[in-house]
Parts: C-alpha cells; structure tokens; sequence
C-alpha cells in the first residue's frame, strides 16, 4: 500500500532491512533499545523508534501498513489493546500482516516437549514463553478490533519431525536452516507434505493474518 510502513517488533533488522533497501519509506520499532542501538550502526540511514506496542507513540492515521512477524503472540495480555492501537496508527484500509503463533496440535506437542525437557533438567521457575491462539479466536479479536481479514495462511517454519534428529537431513546448523529452510530426509519429507496438505492448520507453526483497517 501507498504511505510509509512500521515494522513493530523489527529485532535484528532482516524485514526492516530489506524494504529499506528497496527504496520504501519504512520505521523499525522494537521495545529493546540495544538492538536498534547495534541496528542504527550497521545502516545509520535507518529511520527507529523504542516504543511498546500497547502504546505507540506515533498519530493516528499515519502509516499505509504495518507489519509485525513474531510480536503480538510475546504479549502474555493486552492483545487487544496491541490490536486496537495499531488501528489507530494505521490510515483507513491500510494493511496489517501480523504472525500468531497457533493453538494446534503441533505447537500443544512442541509445548509439552519443551516441558519435559525442563523437568528433566530445571534451571529456573517456568515463566511465560508466548501465547498460542485458534484461528476462532484470531478471527475474533481481528473483529472486535476493527479489521477485515483479507487472508489467513497456515505457515510451517520448522516442522514437527525435524524435532527427531535421525529424520533431518544433515547436520543441523540454527544459522543455515534459518536461511534455506529445515531440511528433512525424503520419506519425512512425504510424510511432512501428506500432514500439512490435508490438516494444515494442526501442523503448522504460525497463521499470518493480513488485514486491512476500517
């Protein structure tokens, strides 16, 4: 869309980065200073904001878009307040693409795995991680906070059987996976494939909404 973009929750600058170099009038904003402190070394061109995203400090109906990868599902409450401040900032019908991390069958597994392992070797008192949300309840707080969803995709960024290490392909590297996506061996390959094509919203990672404010 026309007018300039916000990236909420931009961290070590990779979207923000990427549409700077191509030319768009686009903020990065991020709670935690240090990081738009080493982003604003690399590239001093930046244009950032330390901000909370219950309460941004920018007027009303300032932005074409917003975009937010990985922040609204941080908030462990006040999601809706996020939403409906994000709303404001944004100009009528502008587009907000946003990631949840879903209540599914796959993330409630990933949940329990990351339970046990800290049973078995705690370290400290278990605090909040991120919220998980059905796609009923992202359709209802999208609503109640003024939005017409345009589209709602199921994306799958490290697949549940890339959990077993004898099903990956090569040895796992955080840096390159990230990169060129979580490689498994053929047959968990196939398997992966059959799971996401008929039950895609039980074994991806995250649902990102686009929406458009009205």
């Amino acid at each position: 869309p026309s007018g300039p973009v916000l990236e909420a929750g931009c961290g070590a600058g990779r979207v923000l980065l990427h549409y700077h170099s191509a030319g768009r009038d686009i903020i990065g904003m991020d709670f935690i200073g240090s990081t738009l402190s080493a982003l604003s070394k690399y590239e001093n061109s930046l244009k950032l904001s330390v901000a909370d995203i219950n309460k941004l400090p920018f007027a009303s109906n300032t932005f074409g878009a917003v975009l937010a990868f990985g922040l609204y599902h941080n908030l462990e409450n006040g999601l809706d307040v996020a939403l409906r401040d994000t709303h404001r900032v944004l100009k009528k019908e502008g587009v907000l693409c946003a990631s949840f991390r879903l209540d599914n069958l796959q993330n409630r597994l990933n949940d329990l795995i990351s339970d046990f392992r800290s049973f078995l070797s705690p370290r400290a008192e278990l605090q909040f991680h991120k919220a998980n949300y059905s796609t009923g309840e992202l359709i209802e707080l999208f609503a109640d906070s003024n939005f017409k969803i345009k589209s709602l995709e199921y994306v799958v960024n490290m697949p549940l059987l890339f959990k077993i290490p004898l099903f990956r392909d090569g040895e796992f590297d955080e840096g390159v996976a990230r990169a060129e996506g979580y490689k498994l061996k053929k047959m968990p390959q196939k398997v992966q494939n059959l799971l996401v094509k008929h039950f895609p919203a039980n074994f991806c990672n995250v649902a990102v909404v686009t929406a458009a404010a009205i």
